[in-house]
């Protein structure tokens, strides 16, 4: 167990060594997945839905990816704290987008530490943020490969994760960002991902 432990705290210091603001480990149980928050992709049907391989409808279904949670020990969560108008400007998809990088990368690390069964999640469309040039997704366009396997991971929203009761329970103060929010009110947002950890596969 010492050396779990050890093995997660290098990890920890990995992903804020990558750049994160914070990031924490919790029990893969603690995950708190609703399915509300996947239907709220699709009513009011966010602009993302249905726009690539990583997001509503295509993902994993809210039941089955609670389920699947079972397979996994850990769950490392972490953010990325940014001013409000720069998560209400362009400036967000760059953010999003370290996101998703630091969330693979985070998962390749684990895989490496031995956590065989490890698997990263992050927030916002990966269609908007790495092929926004692409008429559409070429994994749903032709069944062609994704063009950024490395970088790319499920929304975590998609997916069904209750956010909030997220950081409730790592002890961040969460505040949501909506194009109403006033910035000089709520001066700070932030951004986050997930990455699932096992040694192997559960029953």
């Amino acid at each position: 167990m010492v050396k779990d432990n050890d093995s997660l705290q290098n990890i920890v210091q990995k992903a804020i060594e990558l750049g994160v603001s914070d990031a924490k480990i919790i029990p893969a149980k603690a995950v708190c997945v609703e399915e509300r928050f996947a239907r709220m992709c699709e009513s009011p049907q966010c602009s993302n839905y249905g726009l690539s391989i990583n997001c509503p409808p295509h993902v994993m279904k809210t039941d089955e990816f609670k389920k699947s949670l079972s397979k996994y020990d850990h769950a490392l969560i972490f953010k990325i704290d940014a001013p409000t108008d720069m998560l209400l400007s362009e400036d967000r998809r760059v953010i999003a987008r370290l996101v998703h990088e630091i969330s693979a990368t985070i998962e390749k690390l684990a895989v490496e530490a031995g956590y065989k069964n490890s698997k990263g999640f992050a927030a916002g469309s990966c269609k908007r943020i790495f092929c926004e040039e692409h008429a559409k997704c070429k994994v749903l366009e032709d069944g062609s490969e994704c063009l950024f396997p490395d970088s790319a991971r499920p929304s975590m929203s998609g997916l069904g994760v209750n956010f909030n009761e997220l950081t409730k329970t790592i002890g961040w103060q969460f505040n949501k960002i909506t194009k109403e929010t006033d910035p000089d009110e709520v001066p700070m947002g932030m951004l986050a991902g997930m990455v699932l950890i096992g040694r192997g596969e559960k029953r």
